[in-house]
């Protein structure tokens, strides 16, 4: 297991997107990248993010809807009120997250680590992971940009400590 101490704690990690309202006592229908997406409602107070506007949200209720998650937010009591969200981000601080289990990482954890291959030679920082049908993909910036199935077969190791990870890629893939 992986422990992280300190500042890498407080960084904001986006867990969902605030969409349209749901009703018209002040609901909001929330896109959750938690799993299951009703995990999002275990987190009782987000920060709340809306262009330049930052807020602290307490979560009162929740339910599902459809593929989305309802969502009572202390102070949203209209439909406009709930209007206003629409397109925020849902972001709580790192350290609130449970430990991944041994060998499972979060992905948030995974941007800006330095990416090699097996025999050390250089391929670039992630610097995005893309979710595509499959299954999601390493986005690596560096002298050019790759593309990186994020499966077992191709993540040999992870060392956040050390702040790299081990890819079974060829450097000309």
């Amino acid at each position: 297991m992986v422990a992280r101490t300190g500042e890498a704690d407080r960084r904001p990690v986006v867990l969902g997107r605030i969409g349209a309202p749901h009703g018209v006592q002040g609901w909001v229908k929330v896109h959750s990248f938690t799993d299951p997406p009703q995990g999002i409602a275990n987190y009782p107070v987000w920060e709340v993010v809306r262009g330049t506007e930052v807020r602290r949200m307490t979560v009162l209720e929740s339910k599902r809807a459809g593929s989305a998650v309802a969502v009572r937010l202390e102070g949203l009591e209209t439909r406009e009120a709930a209007q206003a969200l629409t397109g925020a981000e849902v972001r709580v601080d790192r350290a609130e997250l449970p430990e991944p289990e041994a060998g499972t990482y979060y992905w948030h954890d995974l941007i800006g680590l330095a990416a090699s291959n097996r025999e050390g030679q250089p391929l670039g920082r992630i610097d995005d992971i893309v979710e595509y049908p499959a299954h999601p993909v390493l986005v690596l910036a560096g002298e050019r940009e790759r593309l990186v199935p994020l499966v077992p077969e191709r993540l040999v190791a992870v060392d956040l400590e050390q702040g790299r990870v081990t890819l079974d890629w060829h450097p000309d893939d």
